[in-house]
């Protein structure tokens, strides 16, 4: 007995003050809505303390009258409260349990002292009137009630009180409609027609209106909690003057805030805002536990949610060195793990701020004063993005926003001095050369030559009314995903380039997602040169994911500028294969013939390190008429231009046969060139000189063949065992096997050069120290 005292009166407490926890709880909660039969054993087992409940409200009512006056009909009484009750179960059993028992118990309180007063007064005016209004009473405390049951606590006040004047007026409506005929055959009887059918409809309309303000009135008294309403006023500003004298406990205190544990306050509080962002600096998890509480189950106060949030991440942007500036990155790293929660105001700008603190974070661990001044200007582009957005936003936190990027801007650029004055006083060498990674777009001064290149692909798609597809092949390292970086610069504003990594796991993956991300690559190209196609989504990819993509293609199509066209770079096409494999990859090729053949908006550029000969008829078939363009070593002039002057503020020379020597150990290789200098800036700042000698060409190249060894592992293995015999008895200065194939291989690969021999010292020297196990 005592433990379903103790669990009833736990369920009393959530009907009154955590109906939508209730609702979980009652309903089983993340495992789902109960079964009818589930909910009918739980009604069961509370039906007796809604039945009691009732039964004291019909008590009270009934003793009330016998001290005050008026007669009370119990039998009547206990009848109403018998059909409440049975009525709220059966709602509980169709809509949920909480709804049912606050139906069952509100029902049965309004109906049984409506009945028990109406029954002793009888069926005359005044018990009509009273059995309206109590009706009118009951129902409307029980709908409000079971209106916070389900969970609605998303409307604010006044579409609460909107909504019980609008159930009131229908409300009595309905109890017009149904004392009307009564109503009229009374009056008829007692005064004629005429006069009876017009006293009849205003009785009836006055109970109507009887009915249907008491509905009202009792509904957003019971929604609201007015009622309570004066004692939360006190509670939050008892809180407040606590927690002022003790800052120290506002995480317990703030558990004695009404809408924390009172989840159906809808009207104002005071003080929510600054409780939650004061909670937040003395505990930042337990603070975003009780934002992310406030702003999931408590959507009335999701404006003070906001509001505090907005004060968080304000002070968290808030820093005074660079240090605490590098801090940023990650003290908003929660904002990223539900952005679409975020304060509108700091969608577009976090990402900003946050950029220019990670750019920060890295300039501190760098110790080169050219890279560190390198990221210090990044970190300045985007801090300077970032102001004129928010001088060009219309928020009304732009201003506070604009101030805190303008104390960052100061910051950085008092550090960018002092970083100018130590970088020339430490008289570093810069090191811009790119090792291992393409050259960007951006670095387009380390990019030098390709002229031949490039005059190829300009001559084939420049001016032509029908371009042809493109196959861009040469050995790897030989930076053709570099040229394909620069071809948004070299190619102009008419080309639309879309550079599509077939590395990308989502090459494999299937044709919807392949399908996507090409839609997403040529998206970002078009949107570069300033045209809007959105992105293939997956709900428009239906079961013919091709002829989905051929319609988006209409639409790619329609969208760009007369004259403008758009060039699909497929980078490392080999990779394709594998989707030949899982039996889509056919489809695909036809397609992309078909949109060669018949796009000639749209033109296609394979790039890979073989020939379509070498992969076979699957795509010699379909792609006969491509047009080979051949990258390969770089001429002594590009090299030179790009070791001697490959950024305005490079000024490393060379001492007499220095650059001699490492043209000779590269042959101008365009991975192992970028290897070789990348290490002989290094050394030099090692060493603190500004020439470089052959010695140190030397070390360079050892270095780089110890750094750079996943290249020539690379090119060992692609040699297969016949190539590598081959290479072995070349290093070693003996007479190499006569295997034709994979001589010709080598030969197209540029490991070997048109005289036989290696085509590049180093691999030569890497293949001897292989051979000789060092």
């Amino acid at each position: 007995m005592k433990n379903f005292l103790r669990w009833a009166s736990s369920q009393l407490r959530g009907i009154f003050f955590a109906p939508v926890l209730l609702d979980g709880e009652a309903e089983g909660g993340e495992s789902g809505r109960r079964r009818p039969l589930g909910r009918f054993l739980y009604l069961l087992k509370i039906l007796p303390w809604a039945v009691a409940v009732s039964a004291l409200a019909n008590a009270v009512a009934g003793y009330a009258c016998k001290f005050l006056g008026p007669p009370f009909h119990w039998n009547n009484a206990w009848m109403g409260l018998a059909i409440g009750v049975l009525t709220g179960a059966l709602i509980g059993i169709r809509v949920g349990v909480p709804v049912g028992v606050i139906y069952a118990v509100g029902l049965g309180a309004g109906l049984g002292v409506t009945l028990g007063l109406a029954g002793s007064i009888g069926l005359n005016t005044k018990g009509y009137l009273t059995l309206t209004a109590g009706l009118g009473v009951g129902i409307g405390i029980a709908v409000g009630l079971g209106d916070s049951a389900e969970g609605d606590a998303s409307g604010s006040a006044g579409d609460s009180v909107q909504a019980g004047w609008i159930l009131g007026g229908a409300f009595g409506v309905l109890v017009a409609l149904l004392a009307a005929p009564l109503n009229i055959i009374r009056a008829v009887g007692a005064s004629g027609l005429l006069d009876g059918l017009e006293t009849g409809a205003a009785w009836a309309l006055l109970y109507g209106m009887a009915g249907g303000t008491a509905f009202a009135l009792s509904f957003w008294l019971t929604r609201l909690r007015l009622i309570l309403y004066p004692f939360d006023i006190g509670t939050a500003v008892l809180l407040r003057l606590y927690g002022s004298a003790h800052p120290h406990e506002f995480a317990r205190m703030l558990l004695g805030y009404p809408p924390i544990w009172h989840e159906p306050v809808l009207l104002p509080l005071p003080f929510m805002r600054r409780l939650l962002v004061a909670l937040f600096k003395q505990n930042r998890e337990e603070g975003l536990r009780q934002i992310a509480l406030v702003v999931a189950r408590r959507p009335s106060r999701r404006r003070a949610a906001s509001a505090a949030l907005n004060e968080v991440i304000l002070d968290d942007l808030q820093i005074t060195s660079m240090s605490q500036m590098a801090d940023v990155a990650d003290r908003l790293g929660w904002t990223t793990e539900q952005p679409g929660s975020l304060p509108r105001e700091f969608v577009a700008v976090l990402p900003l701020f946050d950029r220019t603190a990670q750019h920060v974070g890295q300039y501190l661990t760098l110790n080169s004063p050219y890279r560190k001044s390198e990221v210090l200007s990044r970190a300045l582009s985007e801090i300077s993005g970032l102001q004129r957005a928010l001088i060009a936003a219309g928020d009304y936190l732009a201003p506070r926003l604009l101030k805190i990027a303008n104390d960052w801007r100061a910051l950085l650029e008092a550090e960018r001095n002092i970083a100018g004055r130590l970088g020339g006083a430490a008289r570093e060498i810069p090191n811009p050369f790119v090792y291992g990674n393409p050259v960007m777009e951006t670095e387009h001064n380390v990019f030098t030559g390709r002229r031949d290149v490039v005059r190829q692909i300009e001559a084939s798609l420049l001016g032509a009314a029908q371009a042809p597809t493109l196959l861009l092949q040469g050995p790897r390292r030989m930076g053709k995903t570099s040229i394909l970086n620069q071809l948004p610069r070299l190619l102009g504003s008419d080309f639309a380039v879309a550079v599509v990594d077939c590395q990308n796991p989502a090459v494999t993956g299937s044709e919807a997602t392949f399908l996507r991300y090409l839609s997403r690559a040529l998206s970002q190209g078009l949107r570069r040169r300033r045209v809007s196609v959105e992105a293939l989504t997956v709900a428009q990819i239906g079961s013919e994911p091709f002829a989905d993509f051929d319609e988006w293609l209409n639409n790619v199509e329609r969208a760009m500028p007369e004259g403008m066209r758009a060039l699909v770079c497929l980078d490392e096409y080999e990779r394709l294969q594998s989707a030949l494999k899982m039996g889509w990859g056919a489809s695909f090729l036809n397609a992309l013939r078909h949109t060669s053949q018949h796009r000639p908006r749209l033109v296609l550029m394979f790039t890979g390190a073989h020939t379509f000969e070498e992969l076979g008829p699957v795509w010699t078939d379909r792609f006969i008429s491509a047009r080979r363009v051949r990258v390969s070593f770089l001429t002594r002039a590009d090299v030179e231009l790009l070791l001697t002057k490959p950024i305005p503020e490079f000024d490393m020379s060379y001492a007499g046969g220095a650059l001699d020597a490492l043209v000779a150990a590269t042959n101008c290789h365009p991975f192992l060139t970028q290897a070789v200098a990348f290490e002989l800036v290094q050394l030099l700042n090692e060493s603190q000189r500004r020439e470089a000698t052959p010695a140190d060409v030397e070390e360079a190249v050892r270095r780089a063949l110890v750094s750079g060894d996943a290249y020539f592992v690379n090119v060992w293995g692609d040699a297969g065992p016949e190539g590598q015999a081959i290479l072995t008895a070349l290093a070693a200065g003996a007479a190499p096997p006569d295997f034709p194939a994979a001589r010709a291989w080598l030969r197209e690969h540029d490991v070997l050069g048109a005289d036989g021999d290696f085509a590049v010292e180093m691999l030569r020297r890497w293949v001897r120290a292989k051979a000789a196990g060092v």
